[in-house]
């Protein structure tokens, strides 16, 4: 699976380490290619836990970034929990379909 994301302003180096350590951390990415402020990451929703999507959409959320990208994990079975209005992201990563 492919995704596209906006890249968030980054107030310092850190600030920037801790993001991509946070993408790198998920052991489903396999590729990430910058396209000038977007960044293009590939993984392979096979070794996608629940855990592991759990922490991208709180790093997502933490770094202000869109969670639409995501909306496509929601039609795999397995994550069809994501759909859960319940859930503190729904409204933002849903916000396309209403």
């Amino acid at each position: 699976m492919r995704i596209e994301i906006r890249l968030c302003t980054f107030y310092s180096l850190g600030d920037e380490r801790r993001f991509f350590q946070g993408l790198k951390d998920v052991a489903a990415i396999k590729h990430i290619q910058g396209m000038g402020r977007n960044l293009m990451i590939d993984f392979d929703i096979r070794h996608l836990s629940k855990e592991a999507a759990w922490d991208l959409i709180a790093l997502f959320w933490r770094y202000g970034i869109s969670l639409v990208p995501l909306q496509e994990l929601a039609t795999k079975k397995r994550f069809s929990w994501l759909r859960d209005e319940k859930f503190y992201w729904h409204k933002r990563m849903f916000k396309s379909l209403r």
